[in-house]
């Protein structure tokens, strides 16, 4: 997604990009996911490892936590917004 910057810098009339994923797959390492706050709160609200856990992929982190993959990737698109 591009948009116009606005954040006062004298430079709004540049754009910049930002990256959103549009959905989890499952694949997304579980140290990138929890970087982003909301996502924080579910990783921990479901027992997901998001320290010694990082490297794993949220499917292993979610099977390691013995949480469904299906409820994870719900909660997380859910935080998210979407």
């Amino acid at each position: 997604m591009t948009q116009a910057c606005g954040c006062g810098c004298e430079h709004g009339a540049k754009t910049l990009t930002i990256e959103r994923r549009e959905r989890y797959t499952g694949e997304e390492r579980v140290g990138e996911v929890a970087r982003q706050p909301e996502a924080f709160a579910v990783l921990e609200r479901h027992g997901v490892n998001h320290c010694c856990g990082a490297h794993l992929s949220l499917r292993e982190g979610a099977a390691a936590a013995g949480v469904p993959l299906e409820t994870l990737l719900a909660a997380l698109e859910t935080a998210a917004g979407r």
